[in-house]
């Protein structure tokens, strides 16, 4: 029964048109803030923690926005796997810096392109096999129906999904020796020993060795990519990676990669994933602040 009624729900906002569910997340977000639920007591703790420049109003002020964005990404996906190219192309506006992809691929190396939660990665996950062949990871939700849409969803566009275990890494790997396109999430909780520790926004944040282990393997081209949201559909940005990102040694390229995720997370700071729990893997000594 759940598993119907979440189908048909997701089934059901796939049906709305952009404008207005975007327009029914914002209002559902502002009673999410009057019960101070965990995605409302997660967001706050998260940017009271990384953004210390900010006054007591303002780091407020950020949340509700925060979470805004949050509820719209979550009525903005049924919408973006059930649609077909064509829609997509009318609701990606604008495409910044796409000669950056092109040089990169010209290359025949391979490239990954960084993408982290923020804005709709939704979008971007599609608009990246407009390039040439993609291939993705992908860690399937626990129910069956729900895990038929979004495979369905993010595979609608040509891209290719692979598994987060050894088998979609060796896939990865090939792609990569193929020269074409992997796009990663780089800003999840990795499994343990398969990190490091470094610097998100001053404090310490468990972040993937993965990219590393394929930079040295296969010396592709590294990129940063996300999809933001703007008035009426979507803007696709593209960023040049640090230099550091393609370091012999690990934690220093570990470290370009965190910077990645806070380079796009400057570029619109309320359409980050705030709610999702970053900082629950601590170091030796420090303690869970959630």
């Amino acid at each position: 029964m759940k598993t119907l009624i979440i189908e048909g729900f997701l089934k059901l906002v796939a049906l709305l048109p952009l404008a207005l569910a975007r327009a029914i997340a914002r209002g559902l977000a502002k009673l999410l803030v009057l019960f101070n639920n965990d995605i409302s007591r997660i967001t706050s703790l998260n940017l009271a923690m990384t953004q210390p420049q900010l006054d007591a109003a303002e780091l407020k002020s950020l949340s509700r926005k925060s979470m805004a964005s949050t509820m719209v990404n979550a009525f903005e996906m049924p919408i973006i796997w059930q649609k077909n190219d064509d829609w997509l192309e009318r609701k990606i506006l604008a495409v910044e810096n796409d000669q950056l992809m092109r040089a990169a691929l010209a290359e025949a190396k391979g490239v990954i392109v960084i993408c982290p939660h923020i804005g709709n990665w939704e979008v971007f996950g599609r608009h990246l096999p407009s390039y040439g062949p993609t291939t993705n990871l992908y860690q399937p939700p626990k129910l069956v129906a729900v895990e038929n849409i979004v495979r369905r969803g993010r595979e609608r566009s040509g891209a290719s999904l692979v598994p987060t275990n050894q088998r979609g890494m060796a896939a990865l790997l090939k792609a990569l020796k193929r020269g074409e396109i992997t796009g990663i999430l780089p800003d999840q909780v990795p499994q343990p020993n398969s990190g490091e520790f470094t610097d998100f926004f001053g404090k310490p944040a468990y972040t993937m060795t993965l990219v590393h282990k394929l930079v040295k393997k296969t010396r592709c081209k590294v990129i940063l990519g996300y999809a933001l949201r703007v008035k009426g559909g979507f803007k696709i940005v593209y960023q040049v990676a640090p230099e550091e990102i393609y370091s012999e040694d690990q934690l220093s390229s570990v470290k370009a990669l965190s910077q990645m995720v806070e380079m796009a997370i400057e570029d619109d700071m309320a359409q980050y994933q705030w709610a999702y729990k970053r900082f629950k893997a601590q170091p030796e000594g420090l303690h869970d602040p959630y």
